[in-house]
């Protein structure tokens, strides 16, 4: 676990707060006018201070796109490590990942977008490279946990992985474009069967 340390003094909390408020105010405009809309000077005076503000905290807009894109991921773990203990049972479990996978893409549309490259958003991999594979770790130890339920020979659980990811993000994508018939209600339904369907090929083939 990584000991968060406190600021000690109150202009360096006056600094996180600042920084923060900057984060917010991005993602607000990105929310209403879309990420097209979201420049450096936008957010400063959404946030009253002077442009410059911005770079004393951001050298650039895609600094920001940066660390957005690493916060939503680590809300995105948050969600799914929460979703996972809601149940002993790891079927359900993979049931429950599923839809808090939907439902952070629906409530989080702007973040979702940033990590995902959708609207014109360009981030850089290697940016958020290690938020995103503590989530793909938290996927892979969903599946291992089932695997060893089920009596299921752990095969390539990478690309099992993939496929999840794959289709949950197609189901979640299709539901934000309002491309599915049904809305989000029946996206986060197709999206559990999707998970149970998998789980019942991988059981039939006894690998996964």
């Amino acid at each position: 676990m990584v000991e968060i340390i406190a600021p000690r003094t109150r202009r360096e909390r006056e600094k996180l707060q600042l920084r923060q408020s900057i984060l917010d105010a991005a993602r607000e405009i990105a929310a209403s006018e879309g990420w097209g809309s979201v420049t450096t000077r936008k957010v400063a005076e959404r946030i009253e201070y002077s442009h410059p503000t911005i770079y004393e905290h951001f050298d650039s807009k895609g600094a920001l796109l940066d660390e957005l894109t690493r916060e939503g991921y680590r809300l995105l773990l948050a969600e799914l490590q929460a979703a996972r203990a809601r149940s002993t049972d790891p079927t359900q479990a993979a049931r429950d990942m599923a839809q808090a996978y939907c439902n952070f893409a629906w409530a989080h549309r702007e973040l979702y977008e940033a990590m995902h490259g959708l609207s014109g958003v360009h981030v850089d991999a290697e940016a958020y490279r290690a938020e995103g594979q503590a989530v793909i770790a938290e996927a892979r130890a969903a599946i291992e946990a089932w695997a060893k339920d089920e009596k299921v020979k752990i095969c390539n659980a990478d690309d099992a992985v993939l496929v999840l990811w794959s289709t949950l993000h197609g189901i979640a994508s299709l539901a934000l474009n309002k491309q599915m018939i049904g809305g989000k209600k029946h996206a986060a339904a197709l999206a559990v069967r999707a998970v149970d369907d998998l789980l019942s090929a991988w059981r039939a083939a006894r690998c996964v």
